[in-house]
Formats: C-alpha cells, structure tokens, sequence
C-alpha cells in the first residue's frame, strides 16, 4: 500500500517508504535546498491542480482568499471557488515508465481522518479548521467527488475503511478527483482568518 497527505490551503502532501531532505543551507546571499524521496512502491500519486502543473510529492492547491457569504446564514452552505485536485497513479521508478500492479486490478483513495478532524452541519460532514494563527471560525471544507457529488459522510478512525474519494475505482492508467470547496458551519457568518486542514490518503488497490 502507499500513504500518502493531503495539506491544506488545501495542500495535498505525498509521502512514499523513505523521504529524505537536507537541513538548510543558508548565508547573507542566498539558500539551497536539496531534496529527494526513495520508494520501494512500485506506483505513487501523482497530484495536479487545476492549474495544470503536477508533482510527485508535494502539491499546494489554495482555495484562495473569498469573502464570507452576506445576509442570512444557513449552515452547510457552499461558497467560494471550488478546486479540483487530480490523482494518478505513476512509476516509482521515473518518468517514461509504467506503474503496474496484478492484472485486471483497480485504486482508489481512501481519507484516513480523525474524528478531531471532521464536523457536521445541515446534515453533512466538512472539514474542520485546525489553523493556529488567525484561525477563521464558523467556517470548513467540503468535499466532493468528481462530478461534485458530495461526501456527505466523513467516516473517522477507519483506516483502510474509511471515506473513499470515489464510488467507482480506477483502472491503472485512470485517475481520480477530489473538489474541495469552503462551506459555512453555522448561522454566524465566517469570520476572517486563516483555513488549515491536513488530511491524510490511503491510496488502495483492490
């Protein structure tokens, strides 16, 4: 199996079997920053953005900066730009090559969320702010699968049962969307603030 983390803003983060990264070196004219990952996997996750740019290993996606919805406030109420993060599957071994596993077999993600992690609003589970510094307040993230279809339900504590981020698998050379997108959590409006979320992925074969 391979684990990997998404981070917020939402910044996904992907870790295989070993990472290693130097300490800084730094001085009064610039820094250098040396930085590699060693995998026994033989697939890892690829992540993308909507901006078209991927990474094996670390990607950043912002929900950008937005304003708190006006008026009356209904908790469980969508707002914001919504923003699509991409998974594939590719080779451990380096561009040009193929991620394979056993014949005929499919993926999928599952989110390995704690309780600590997860809150429920009109009905539907969101993510919950675990920003330190500013924190925004009355204020999560919802999260959709491809074609926007709601994960109502974040299961926690489950492991390799928990929420998985689709309802249909993917073949070895398809890909997977998970749409993230701020959604209030009460019928105060948000206050302005910081948003932090770190959730991790379980990515399975079956």
């Amino acid at each position: 199996m391979i684990q990997h983390s998404i981070k917020h803003k939402l910044a996904l983060v992907g870790a295989c079997l070993l990472t290693f990264m130097s300490a800084q070196a730094q001085t009064a004219d610039g820094t250098v920053v040396i930085s590699g990952q060693v995998s026994a996997n033989t697939c890892k996750l690829s992540i993308s953005d909507t901006n078209g740019s991927t990474n094996n290993g670390t990607r950043s996606i912002q929900l950008g900066t937005v304003a708190p919805p006006t008026g009356t406030i209904t908790p469980n109420t969508l707002f914001g730009n919504q923003v699509v993060a991409n998974f594939a599957l590719t080779s451990a071994a380096g561009a040009g090559t193929t991620c394979t596993f056993a014949s005929g077999s499919t993926w999928n993600i599952v989110l390995d969320l704690q309780a600590s992690q997860v809150g429920t609003a009109g009905g539907s589970s969101f993510l919950t702010n675990s920003a330190t510094s500013s924190p925004a307040s009355n204020v999560g993230v919802a999260l959709s699968q491809s074609g926007g279809t709601r994960l109502s339900t974040l299961t926690t504590g489950a492991g390799y049962l928990g929420t998985k981020i689709s309802t249909n698998n993917a073949s070895a050379t398809g890909g997977l969307q998970l749409i993230a997108q701020f959604v209030t959590t009460s019928t105060t409006a948000p206050t302005a603030g910081l948003f932090s979320a770190t959730v991790p992925l379980l990515v399975v074969y079956q």
